[in-house]
């Protein structure tokens, strides 16, 4: 009882302070926006001006995205740690993540080459090696990209943060996350996994419902990243007794 409690209190709590963050920040509605965009014309350029690189444009991409996403995580920890949120933080936050990200993506870089290579031992018996490890995967490191801007630690130390954080927190990260995904799925298709590119979700076609849903699925998903970075800022710096001994107070 004290959990389901606390998970009704905990949401109400963080759907207060999301629409609080929204109210003075309407912009961040159009993040899904700016960096969807962004990252189509990035991997468009890059893979148009650099073909032929072979190993190197896969380097070069993998740090254009951590850029990208390093931009997005520094507007989002502003929004989240101090309210506020300045168009120039997208230019501010380029290099700000980078390191931490583009750390993260090497490390899971690495653990493709080690599957790679189970693959030639273990034969078929791969496949479902490689699915049991990516539902974990996206279990488990669901709140990657908050704990990478909310947390002061290195990339392999935000990841094993990660595995500490869902055994304490995850009846409650993962059950307003469900119905986060669920909403932007029926709406627009489009599916929150809690990678570092959230805005792969996100695509529309030359038609006027498309571009509609386009933006719907855009606001839906800035919305649901401010609520993620409150719960996750929350979750991670209470416990459910500390909860519970503030409430009393």
């Amino acid at each position: 009882m004290n959990i389901i409690n606390d998970i009704i209190l905990v949401n109400k709590e963080i759907a207060q302070k999301s629409k609080d963050s929204i109210m003075k920040n309407p912009e961040v509605l159009l993040l899904g926006v700016v960096y969807s965009v962004m990252s189509i014309v990035a991997g468009m350029l890059v893979f148009n001006l650099l073909a032929g690189l072979g190993i190197l444009l896969g380097i070069i991409y993998a740090l254009v995205e951590s850029a990208i996403v390093s931009s997005y995580l520094f507007v989002l920890h502003n929004v989240v740690v101090y309210n506020r949120f300045r168009w120039r933080d997208i230019k501010h936050g380029f290099t700000y993540y980078i390191r931490k990200v583009y750390g993260v993506l090497f490390i899971f870089y690495l653990a493709n080459l080690i599957l790679g290579f189970l693959s030639n031992l273990l034969g078929p018996m791969i496949v479902a090696l490689i699915f049991i490890i990516g539902i974990g995967a996206l279990v488990v490191l669901n709140p990657l990209p908050e704990a990478l801007y909310v947390k002061d630690r290195d990339s392999l130390q935000t990841i094993l943060y990660c595995v500490d954080f869902m055994k304490e927190n995850w009846i409650n990260w993962l059950f307003p996350n469900i119905i986060l995904t669920l909403i932007l799925y029926l709406l627009t298709g489009g599916i929150l996994n809690g990678g570092l590119n959230p805005f792969r979700g996100l695509s529309f076609s030359v038609s006027i419902s498309s571009i509609v849903l386009y933006l719907i699925g855009s606001a839906i998903l800035s919305t649901a990243m401010i609520y993620r970075g409150h719960l996750f800022k929350l979750l991670s710096t209470t416990t459910l007794r500390k909860r519970m001994f503030m409430r009393k107070l």
